[in-house]
């Protein structure tokens, strides 16, 4: 720390901490939505569905996700958003 009055002396380093390194399993995760959808589409299925399937597949990772990430908050809010609809 200064002795001169004001803000601290600058510490050496990076001022923000640095990202984690991208594990196998994000970018895994990342990869299979394209190929699935694209294997799903030539084997026959049409476009429609795969978007669909797809669509909903990522809706129950996100929300397992939020689950898993400690997102209380989030599910509190979209909890009470449901409960606000079911009520009219």
């Amino acid at each position: 720390m200064s002795t001169t009055k004001g803000a601290p002396a600058p510490t050496r380093g990076r001022s923000r901490p640095s990202r984690a390194p991208v594990t196998a399993a994000q970018a895994i995760g990342i990869s299979v939505f394209p190929l699935l959808g694209a294997g799903l589409a030539v084997a026959g299925m049409p476009v429609d569905d795969v978007f669909v399937l797809l669509a909903g597949c990522g809706a129950i990772g996100a929300a397992v996700y939020a689950v898993g990430g400690s997102g209380r908050l989030l599910l509190q809010t979209f909890a009470a958003v449901l409960n606000g609809v079911a009520r009219r």
